[in-house]
């Protein structure tokens, strides 16, 4: 009887066993193979100025999830807006109409990593440009006052900001772009005296109270563990800042260059998220 009872027990667990190993794929395969970007986005979250800190590029180190494929399908990011149609954040007349927003070409790069102490950027294994239209930040709220007069008010979360939280899509469809197991990744866009390819201080906007309205958007820099995939270096992002002291306190690295910034950045790193085509 005990026998018997032993070999009953033996059959249910291994039933039980083949259905949770054929139930596992379908909850752990999943089209999002790498994702720092929260449910429930605030109306904005700390970022990486690009104008304000001397900023060429910004991104990380990432090791992916297993997904449906390993084809690269579209990458969210989130930017964060503090340019104001008319007025400016910082001098507490910030007027935007409902809607409007501002055109800007950006860069999302995917490198190869160069294994070392510590990795660097390999080959380009893709990189998109595309022209999007970036919402202003919207006006300031008579709801904010004292320490918060100038910014606007987001009920959803009951806070005043100065920035505004969006997000853009890089599509990849059509590329055929396969992803390797970890890359590094880069945002990149042109400012006034930054990015790639300065847009120059000879503008008209550069006169205006409001000021160019690139020189106020910012990568979106606010995240835990990823929800999905692997952070490779949590406590450091990838940068290229001409000003040194933008970088972790001891970096003695050269400035100019996408390189690792390491031992300062734990819970700012970027918010994105990789999708994969369906197998």
């Amino acid at each position: 009887m005990r026998r018997a009872t032993t070999a009953a027990s033996i059959v249910l667990m291994s039933a039980a066993v083949m259905a949770l190993a054929s139930a596992t794929p379908a909850f752990a395969v999943t089209p999002n193979v790498y994702n720092s970007i929260p449910s429930t986005l605030p109306g904005n979250i700390p970022s990486q100025p690009f104008q304000a800190q001397q900023t060429n590029e910004f991104g990380d180190m990432i090791k992916f999830a297993p997904g449906t494929s390993s084809t690269l399908k579209a990458v969210r990011v989130v930017m964060s807006s503090w340019a104001c149609e008319t007025g400016a954040w910082n001098t507490n007349d910030c007027v935007t109409t409902p809607g409007a927003t501002f055109s800007i070409p950006i860069t999302f790069s995917v490198y190869q990593v160069n294994a070392g102490t510590p990795p660097t950027k390999g080959t380009v294994i893709t990189s998109v440009t595309r022209v999007f239209n970036i919402p202003y930040r919207p006006s300031a709220s008579v709801e904010c006052t004292g320490d918060n007069l100038g910014k606007w008010y987001s009920a959803a979360d009951d806070t005043c900001y100065n920035g505004f939280a969006n997000t853009i899509l890089f599509k990849f469809t059509g590329l055929h772009v396969t992803l390797p197991t970890q890359a590094i990744y880069g945002i990149t866009y042109n400012t006034s005296g930054y990015g790639y390819n300065p847009e120059g201080y000879d503008n008209p906007c550069n006169t205006a109270t409001e000021g160019c309205p690139y020189d106020s958007l910012n990568v979106g820099a606010y995240a835990g563990l990823p929800s999905r995939g692997t952070d490779k270096y949590p406590d450091g992002v990838f940068l290229n800042s001409s000003n040194a002291g933008v970088y972790c306190p001891g970096d003695t690295g050269p400035t100019d260059t996408f390189r690792l910034d390491d031992g300062c950045w734990t819970g700012y790193n970027p918010l994105v998220r990789f999708t994969v085509k369906a197998a």
